[in-house]
C-alpha cells in the first residue's frame, strides 16, 4: 500500500468515525509546513487543532501548522453559534527549504564566548515567554497590516530557509522573513496588541514581541532604534522601532516572525488575502510555496539572504523544537560537543513528551 493510499484511508476512517458519533463531519485541505488553512462558511466560534481550542475571526477558523509538523493527517475541528461541531482533516505535506550561504565579519557571533553563551540563555528564556501568546479574545483581523513602510508584494518566501554561515561553522533555519530596508525605516505594528518584549538580544538585537490576543504573537528583530515599551498597548499602524542592523546581522533589514497557536508559521501567510489560503472542503491545495498570500520586499533574492539571519544558538533552538540531528551538528560545529550531546538528549526527551501530550491534548479536544 503506498503513502497516497494510506492517506485516503486514514481520511476515510476518520470521517467514517466522525459520522458514528453523531458530530458532523466535513472535507479536508492540503497545507505545506509552515502554513495556514481556513475553514469558512461555518459561522464559527471557536476552532481546534493540536489539542488547542481557540477563537475563531470573523466567522473563520484559521488553523496554523508549524514549520517541523510531521507531515501526514490531522484532525481539525469547527464550533459553531449553537455550540454544534463538525470535524475535518488537514493533510501536512513537508515544505521544501532552501540553503544559503553567508559570511559574518563579526566572529563574535562565529566563536561565541562564554559571557554571551550566559547572556543568550537568559535572553532566550525571555523571549520563549513572550511568544507563548495569550488565550485572550483576537485583537487582530486578517490580513494583518505590513511590518514596515515601503513594503510590497512579491512572490517569494525566505522561510524555512538553512542559513549557513563561514563555510559551516554555524547554521540555523530561518523562521520569518527578510526585507531588505533602509536604515531608519518606520516599523509598524500589523495589529492591535500588547507588548511583551522590549529589549536589545545578543542574537537579534534589539527585539520587539507584540501580543495580539487569540494565540497570534509577531515579532520583529535587528531594530536600530525601538520607540515602545515592555507592556504597552499599541494599536494597528502604531510605530513600533525602525529598522536597524544590530545583532547577527549583515546589513540593515526588518526580520518578521509569527506564532500563531505556538506554531512557528509563514507569517506572509497573514500579510495577503485569506481567501487565497488553503480551504477545507474546497478542494484548493495549498500552493507550492504559499506564493498566493505572502508580502516580502522587492530586494533581488542575493540582497534578501545576506540581509541577515534570526534564530538563536543551537541548543535554545532545540528547546524551540527545530531538529535535533541539525542543532547538535551546530553545537558540535562550534567547538562544544557536550553542549551537542546535551542538544541531542534534551530533544529526544523533547520528542517524546510532545509526542506524549499531543496525543493527550487532540483526545481531550476530539472525544
Amino acid at each position: 500500500m503506498n503513502h497516497t493510499t494510506k492517506l485516503a484511508f486514514a481520511v476515510a476512517a476518520i470521517m467514517a468515525w466522525a459520522s458514528g458519533t453523531g458530530f458532523a463531519a466535513a472535507g479536508t485541505a492540503t497545507v505545506l509546513q509552515g502554513g495556514v488553512a481556513r475553514w469558512s462558511g461555518g459561522d464559527a466560534t471557536e476552532c481546534g487543532i493540536f489539542g488547542r481550542r481557540y477563537a475563531a475571526i470573523d466567522g473563520v477558523c484559521y488553523f496554523p501548522v508549524d514549520m517541523k509538523a510531521k507531515p501526514g493527517v490531522t484532525e481539525i475541528a469547527l464550533w459553531d453559534k449553537k455550540g454544534a461541531r463538525t470535524l475535518g482533516t488537514l493533510t501536512v505535506t513537508k515544505r521544501e527549504c532552501t540553503d544559503t550561504q553567508i559570511t559574518l565579519d563579526d566572529d563574535n557571533y562565529v566563536t561565541v564566548s562564554d559571557a554571551n553563551k550566559v547572556r543568550s540563555i537568559g535572553e532566550r528564556a525571555r523571549i520563549v515567554a513572550a511568544v507563548a501568546g495569550g488565550a485572550g479574545d483576537p485583537g487582530f483581523v486578517l490580513p494583518l497590516g505590513a511590518p514596515a513602510e515601503g513594503v510590497v508584494t512579491r512572490d517569494r518566501s525566505d522561510f524555512c530557509e538553512l542559513r549557513i554561515y563561514n563555510d559551516g561553522l554555524v547554521k540555523s533555519r530561518h523562521t520569518g522573513l527578510d526585507y531588505a530596508l533602509p536604515e531608519g525605516t518606520p516599523v509598524i505594528a500589523g495589529a492591535d496588541g500588547i507588548v511583551t518584549l522590549a529589549e536589545d538580544q545578543f542574537y537579534t538585537g534589539n527585539t520587539v514581541v507584540v501580543d495580539h490576543g487569540g494565540g497570534l504573537v509577531t515579532m520583529v528583530f535587528h531594530l536600530k532604534h525601538i520607540a515602545v515599551e515592555q507592556g504597552a498597548a499599541v494599536r494597528r499602524g502604531e510605530r513600533l522601532a525602525t529598522v536597524g542592523s544590530t545583532g547577527r546581522s549583515t546589513g540593515a533589514h526588518l526580520h518578521y516572525g509569527a506564532r500563531y497557536q505556538n506554531q512557528r508559521i509563514d507569517v506572509g501567510a497573514l500579510l495577503g488575502d485569506p481567501v487565497a489560503l488553503a480551504g477545507v472542503g474546497e478542494g484548493v491545495a495549498a500552493p507550492t510555496g504559499d506564493t498566493a498570500a505572502v508580502a516580502v520586499d522587492s530586494a533581488l533574492p542575493s540582497s534578501e539572504d545576506a540581509a541577515g539571519e534570526d534564530l538563536a544558538p543551537p541548543a535554545a533552538a532545540a528547546a524551540a523544537g527545530d531538529d535535533k540531528a541539525e542543532d547538535a551538528q551546530s553545537a558540535e560545529q562550534s567547538g562544544d560537543p557536550e553542549a551537542a550531546d546535551a542538544v541531542e538528549t534534551q530533544a529526544d526527551a523533547l520528542d517524546q513528551e510532545k509526542a506524549a501530550q499531543d496525543a493527550a491534548d487532540e483526545a481531550a479536544i476530539f472525544q
